[in-house]
């Protein structure tokens, strides 16, 4: 994602500062970063390394329980209605 600088004095509270998501494309040593969109055009963009932050996709319900229950020794628990409370 890529931070939009436009916004940076804006107190708009809804309104969002990033930009994206974006692929990088190629990485310079001083810092400077080429990226380009993710539609069919792909332009490039040349852009500061600290305006850039990782981006994750949104997990459903359902990868997040299967993730949730392989990695961890903590197991969900189906809520019991007729046991008395702890």
């Amino acid at each position: 994602m890529l931070f939009d600088s436009k916004f940076k004095d804006f107190k708009g509270k809804f309104q969002t500062h990033w930009l994206g998501p974006y692929e990088i494309d190629k990485v310079f040593s001083n810092g400077v970063i080429r990226i380009k969109t993710i539609d069919e055009h792909q332009t490039p963009l040349i852009v500061n390394g600290h305006r850039l932050k990782i981006y994750h996709k949104p997990l459903s319900k359902e990868e997040f329980v299967k993730i949730f229950q392989d990695n961890f020794v903590i197991r969900l628990v189906k809520k019991n209605p007729s046991s008395p409370p702890a």
